[in-house]
């Protein structure tokens, strides 16, 4: 009974290891982005963004891909509601077009080869209709959900 386990193991375990892609996240003049919260939060928010991005290309691409991403422009979902409390700013979902959007230019390769390259403005529009995973803990829910969508659509899907 403890062999079939341990190959099941040993098969999850290299399954896990086939996709390991890499990505280079670069913010291109991130002081004239439409929104990326107080500009103290500037660096928490592609900071944020760097991260979910980096672990889509690691679970997802395949070890040999890179991707290069150049982010041109940020609009968060919401809209900041200035506060007088604590002096902290409060960000109101629903009012407005205030749908997440993310310009954006890409390059994947697989070693040298071009395998695609493009330049897109990822919105989601129905953001709201759609529910966040409850008690979540990421700090953009609705941008993380938003990317991994346009993630798979445009590199995973195509590839198989």
């Amino acid at each position: 009974m403890r062999k079939p386990i341990a190959l099941m193991s040993a098969a999850l375990l290299c399954a896990g290891l086939a996709h390991a892609g890499t990505v280079e996240v670069q913010f291109e003049q991130p002081d004239r982005y439409t929104d990326v919260g107080p500009r103290s939060d500037a660096t928490a928010v592609q900071t944020a963004l760097r991260g979910i991005l980096q672990t889509l290309a690691a679970e997802r691409l395949p070890a040999n891909q890179s991707l290069t991403l150049a982010i041109t422009d940020i609009d968060l979902a919401g809209e900041i509601e200035p506060t007088t409390r604590r002096m902290q700013d409060v960000r109101v979902m629903g009012q407005h077009p205030d749908w997440p959007r993310i310009s954006l230019r890409y390059t994947l390769r697989d070693g040298g080869r071009v395998l695609a390259e493009g330049q897109e403005v990822v919105s989601d529009m129905a953001y709201l209709m759609r529910s966040t995973r409850a008690g979540g803990t990421e700090r953009l829910p609705y941008e993380q959900r938003m990317l991994s969508e346009w993630f798979d659509k445009r590199f995973v899907r195509q590839a198989h």
